[in-house]
């Protein structure tokens, strides 16, 4: 653990509003895997990684469990699972930003206002609340406060941060496509494309005090580098992440290997655990000052025992059964596993040490 407390620390998140956006997970799952079994194959085409993803130690090259055709190892040095290829930036690149990250932004996209306000809503909003709640605990006023959001996507956490007081964010992203969209949403010109080349520089260059990256630093070909950009640059006082995290959900993923997986594949080469946190925070340092523990174990249990029931003819009309069964105490469930840091994400405001 850090050498100094949080200043505040959250668990849970219901799940409904997750489950009304992702209904495409249980009615398309067929489609979506082989999508999904294309990046990995792209993935497994790429170089040995030979360094730990978190902490740069050497990997021994050898796999404690292979998942759709790849290897994985829990770094020996600070516990981080790494994948066994290199996210090249061949493979970013067309992942994230051929095509003007046209594919990729599929996966996030609204198709009209009314959606992309909702998603802000539901989910969205409440990371900015919990960003503001800790940052105005610490005596910071949002209004004044300028952020900038790192791997901003469509902008949803822009507009988010935006609604509940943070007048000055702004939000950089490599995708055109995405770039576009959320700048129309949004009504304004919020966000500022940039390619993936320089990013480091813009970590060096902004004037923020806070940085957010949403579900970005798991994507990003070099996380180390951009952490000491963090770490360097002197305006910076905090920086909020939200990554996933090794969970029971990778089992769930493991055993039901026909149906999609959510945490660990495709654009997700490497998960974190609180031992590859917390060297994170050691090496470049910052301080946890804020936690938020929620995951989705549970709603991938469900997911993934009815898209099995769905698909048998023999048990297909038990899946409503399953669904009353399990959608009353899902959270309940939940809850349990974020109380004990089991969940399959973790949102972190860290707190620069000068």
């Amino acid at each position: 653990m850090s050498d100094t407390s949080p200043i505040l620390i959250k668990y849970g998140k219901a799940s409904g509003p997750l489950l009304s956006h992702k209904q495409s997970f249980l009615t398309d799952n067929d489609k979506l895997m082989r999508e999904q079994q294309g990046v990995c194959a792209l993935y497994a085409e790429q170089p040995p990684r030979s360094a730990c993803k978190n902490c740069d130690a050497p990997l021994s090259g050898e796999s404690d469990f292979v998942k759709q055709g790849v290897g994985y190892a829990f770094c020996t040095s600070c516990g981080h699972l790494n994948g066994l290829h290199d996210d090249t930036p061949e493979f970013c690149h067309a992942v994230y930003s051929d095509d003007d990250g046209e594919d990729y932004a599929r996966n996030y996209a609204a198709q009209d206002q009314a959606q992309y306000d909702k998603r802000v809503s539901d989910i969205y909003v409440p990371k900015a609340e919990f960003l503001s709640e800790v940052l105005v605990k610490s005596g910071l006023n949002p209004t004044e406060t300028k952020v900038s959001d790192f791997g901003a996507g469509s902008g949803y956490m822009v507009k988010a941060l935006r609604q509940v007081g943070f007048q000055k964010a702004l939000g950089y992203e490599v995708s055109k496509s995405q770039v576009d969209l959320g700048n129309h949403m949004i009504g304004e010109e919020t966000l500022q494309l940039h390619t993936i080349g320089n990013t480091i520089t813009l970590a060096e260059q902004t004037d923020a005090q806070v940085i957010t990256m949403i579900g970005v630093l798991e994507h990003v070909i070099n996380p180390r580098e951009i952490l000491r950009a963090f770490q360097n640059n002197s305006s910076i006082e905090y920086l909020m992440i939200s990554v996933p995290l090794f969970s029971p959900c990778i089992f769930f993923e493991m055993v039901f290997d026909d149906v999609l997986n959510r945490q660990l594949t495709a654009g997700h080469t490497h998960l974190y655990t609180e031992g590859s946190i917390d060297y994170l925070c050691g090496e470049f340092g910052f301080a946890r000052h804020g936690e938020w523990w929620f995951g989705t174990d549970m709603v991938d249990l469900f997911r993934s025992v009815s898209v099995r029931l769905e698909k048998n003819q023999n048990t297909k009309a038990m899946t409503e059964r399953w669904g009353k069964t399990l959608l009353p105490i899902l959270d309940d469930m939940q809850m349990q596993m974020d109380q004990k840091n089991l969940s399959s994400e973790v949102h972190l405001v860290l707190k620069k040490r000068f």
